[in-house]
């Protein structure tokens, strides 16, 4: 029961996966004008963030589907997603921990990896507001984006993924599941030079 259990969890994450690269590339790629490929994230220069994974608090049944979707320049970052907190081994259906939306709100670091056509690797490293439903909300969660980008030939030299950092006490960090299970990319704003 608890490998088919993980096996739902595991086709899951990788549909959500390909159904939101599938997004990315179709905006990428689809008929926005002539030559203009259509890029949310362009106004005003600003990169875009993009991101679905699975993470996991090593040692524990604590796991995480986050999604992500918004854009930043050095300063700040704008946009948001979603996330479910649950159990592995339990259920079906998963005991579920928490579950609601996050906020980005700053951005701690960025450090700009080689770019392929309007994709680009890279670390990003923000401040968010994540709000559980039927909960108090969490300031100051750290949520850094690791985005190694294959057709460029770069690494972060990290795992692709997201690490999430909920401040204590006590601290709680989900990192990506092994093996790494979704997809982060940034994309390029107008006039953006990294």
């Amino acid at each position: 029961m608890r490998l088919r259990g993980i096996r739902g969890l595991v086709a899951l994450t990788f549909v959500t996966a390909v159904a939101l690269l599938a997004l990315l590339v179709g905006g990428a790629a689809g008929g926005h004008g002539k030559g203009k490929p259509h890029n949310p994230s362009a106004k005003n220069g600003r990169a875009g963030f993009h991101f679905v994974v699975a993470d996991r608090v090593a040692g524990t049944a604590d796991r995480l589907i986050i999604q992500g979707d918004g854009n930043f320049n050095r300063n700040r970052a704008s946009g948001g997603g979603t996330f479910d907190h649950f159990l592995a081994g339990t259920g079906p259906p998963a005991t579920l921990v928490a579950t609601g939306t996050w906020r980005a709100t700053d951005v701690v670091s960025w450090t700009p990896g080689t770019s392929h056509g309007v994709y680009r690797g890279g670390i990003l490293i923000m401040h968010a507001t994540v709000k559980p439903n039927g909960q108090p909300q969490i300031k100051n969660v750290l949520i850094e984006v690791d985005c190694n980008l294959g057709p460029a030939g770069f690494s972060t030299g990290k795992e692709e993924g997201v690490v999430v950092t909920v401040p204590g006490p006590p601290q709680v960090v989900f990192t990506p599941t092994s093996p790494t299970t979704g997809v982060t990319i940034f994309t390029l704003g107008h006039g953006h030079s990294g």
